[in-house]
């Protein structure tokens, strides 16, 4: 398949943009080479005290400032784009520049030889038309915008990314602002908490307010009660149909149970009340038992239906009723068990102490009886060593020791 011209352009230049774009965004310092070949003396840095290098202090002065200005010049902050269309545009010049002077030469050369035919002036003629036209075409490319242009163009892209693509939205930039919009946020959500609870006070005290009134006027006629003012108000019975479509809208009172709140056990529940051992709670329950078989048919099935009932209420109301006589059995043995394993731990340690206790001694008396040995060995080796001769006197009897020796005969 066939590509056409056009299509191929538009493809070329699209890719040519795009690399310009990139372009536009690495400093030219990075890019492009500097000639370092300034009037035909090399900058070296090795030439430190060379004499055509040297210049006033003034003149260095101006320089470094002139530089500066133009740094901080925005006309100057140019992309690497546009100074390869500058330098493309100054090499151009010097051709032309190069061209017309070679020009000029022609006619000069017409006029000292007098042998030049008409050939070599059509010649003439058409190599002038040639440079004209060159002139005529040559067109500058339009001057993009500076580095600061770009660079904003750069900076409002980096802030709609970072949003998302949805604009700015007043979003906060840094982390004070952060802080700030959300103490704010805050404050805002205290004040409408005051205000609804403001209106809920208002419109409770305009309804107590409206329900007090109307007391008073039916009172006027009648003589006060003296019932008593319950907790919860006692609404009056309604239909199932007017309960469906009615609703109440009076204050409401909170409903507080007795094993939550800590209220007082009934006597019943009281009695009920099995014991936390469980032996104990199965000896009560079989003495329960034997009265109960001991009452009237009837009159034993009144109480067992009573106690149902009591034991209900006892389970309500948060009480444990230790009814079941195959789980207290089961409990008394598994605490039989923890008992007898309690104990048998017990003795093990017991032995263990004793034993202990038995080798600890053993080793305290075989020490002692070693460091007595040790005693009396070192006595008799005292004994047996005899003291040495006064040096120099050796033959007299009174530079013999005084010491008594162990072998002498009496």
């Amino acid at each position: 398949m066939s590509i056409s011209a056009e299509v191929l352009r538009t493809s070329i230049e699209a890719h040519n943009d795009t690399f310009e774009a990139l372009l536009r965004l690495i400093p030219h310092k990075y890019y492009l080479v500097k000639d370092e070949t300034t009037h035909g003396v090399t900058s070296n840095k090795y030439q430190k005290h060379s004499r055509n290098q040297k210049a006033p202090k003034q003149a260095v002065k101006e320089a470094s400032k002139k530089a500066r200005r133009d740094k901080l010049d925005p006309a100057n902050q140019k992309s690497v784009v546009d100074l390869q269309h500058e330098a493309a545009l100054q090499e151009e010049r010097a051709e032309i520049d190069k061209k017309g002077k070679g020009k000029q030469k022609h006619p000069s050369l017409a006029a000292s030889s007098s042998s030049s035919d008409d050939d070599d002036a059509m010649q003439v003629d058409a190599f002038d038309h040639s440079i004209e036209k060159a002139d005529e075409d040559i067109v500058p490319m339009p001057q993009t915008g500076s580095i600061t242009v770009l660079r904003e163009k750069l900076h409002m892209r980096m802030a709609a990314l970072r949003h998302g693509g949805r604009g700015e939205q007043n979003e906060p930039g840094n982390k004070d602002e952060l802080l700030e919009e959300r103490r704010k946020q805050r404050a805002a959500l205290r004040e409408k908490r005051r205000k609804e609870t403001r209106e809920r006070k208002r419109a409770e005290a305009e309804r107590q307010k409206g329900k007090g009134k109307g007391k008073d006027k039916d009172a006027k006629g009648k003589v006060p009660s003296m019932k008593s003012q319950l907790v919860v108000p006692d609404m009056p019975p309604a239909s199932s149909a007017q309960a469906s479509s009615q609703e109440y809208n009076g204050p409401l009172t909170n409903v507080a149970f007795s094993t939550l709140a800590g209220a007082s056990i009934s006597k019943n529940a009281a009695q009920l009340r099995a014991p936390a051992n469980p032996t104990q709670a199965l000896t009560k329950l079989a003495a329960r038992k034997g009265k109960l078989a001991a009452l009237p048919e009837e009159k034993r099935k009144a109480v067992e239906e009573r106690e149902r009932w009591a034991r209900a209420e006892a389970r309500v109301e948060g009480v444990k009723i230790k009814d079941n006589e195959g789980q207290l059995k089961k409990a008394i043995k598994r605490k039989d068990k923890e008992k007898a394993r309690s104990k048998k731990n017990w003795e093990e340690r017991k032995e263990q102490l004793a034993a202990s206790m038995a080798a600890k001694q053993k080793k305290r008396a075989d020490n002692i009886a070693m460091r007595n040995e040790r005693r009396s060995e070192k006595r008799k080796d005292i004994s047996n060593v005899r003291s040495k001769a006064r040096p120099g006197f050796e033959g007299k009897s009174f530079a013999k020791g005084k010491g008594k020796s162990v072998d002498r005969k009496k």
